[in-house]
């Protein structure tokens, strides 16, 4: 189920939920950690763009290999999930509502690029509570990490770099191919840039970029003009360098 319908579900059901202890329906959602670990305890918030372009606030709380709970713009969704390993630092995720997700992270796994098979693209960092006021600015410098197709049966990843100056970045990856991102539109409440991109084999498309909470992470996306969903796209984690 996309994001946006379960927050119109949620807000539906708020007025029943109020009448419920705040206990107990923390005992029914948080579930033991009794799988094996990833390495990914913990809670991790972010922003995340809903394939539409609405926009909210996501929080997971993970323990093992388990999203036990799931919180859309501070409601509680009531939603939980699973996660496996599919590659290094490459995640995949299953919701309890049927949404099939992939997760790219940072080598320390602080940060994670989240992408849904309807195309909710999200940055968590792990330990973020709040999103700070963004400015434009905030995409200026280095970055260092790795470009990635999130699909199934395809779980690779290889390095890149980017510079951005002015809401255009310049981007390297190491298999020899380069691209240019072009931010001509952003949200200064959660922290994300849309635009267009071009590369040097002639591809063209649109581009996006999301930064973590604590202004030390960018999410990307490129994606052609024609793509069909996410698995036509390709998707960046990279930290402040």
């Amino acid at each position: 189920m996309r994001a946006g319908q379960r927050f119109g579900t949620l807000l539906l059901g708020l007025l029943a939920a109020l009448g419920l202890s705040a206990c107990g329906d923390e005992d029914r959602l948080v579930a033991e950690c009794t799988g094996p670990s990833l390495g990914l305890d913990g809670t991790w918030f972010g922003a995340m763009e809903d394939d539409d372009g609405t926009l909210f606030t996501l929080e997971w709380r993970v323990c093992g290999d388990t999203i036990s709970r799931e919180v859309i713009s501070g409601v509680n969704a009531g939603i939980s999930g699973w996660l496996r390993r599919v590659g290094p630092d490459l995640y995949a995720a299953e919701l309890t509502d049927g949404t099939a997700l992939r997760l790219l992270t940072d080598p320390a796994r602080r940060y994670a690029v989240v992408v849904s098979e309807f195309f909710e693209f999200a940055v968590l960092e792990r330990g973020a509570t709040a999103l700070p006021e963004y400015y434009f600015t905030d995409l200026d410098g280095g970055w260092a990490g790795r470009h990635a197709w999130l699909r199934p049966g395809a779980n690779s990843s290889w390095g890149a770099w980017a510079f951005c100056q002015a809401g255009r970045c310049d981007i390297d990856e190491d298999v020899g191919i380069s691209m240019h991102l072009d931010m001509n539109r952003f949200d200064g409440t959660f922290g994300i840039f849309r635009g267009s991109f071009d590369d040097s084999l002639g591809n063209t498309g649109i581009a996006g970029a999301m930064i973590s909470a604590d202004l030390r992470f960018m999410g990307t996306y490129t994606c052609a003009f024609d793509y069909l969903g996410p698995e036509d796209c390709i998707f960046g984690a990279m930290t402040w360098d």
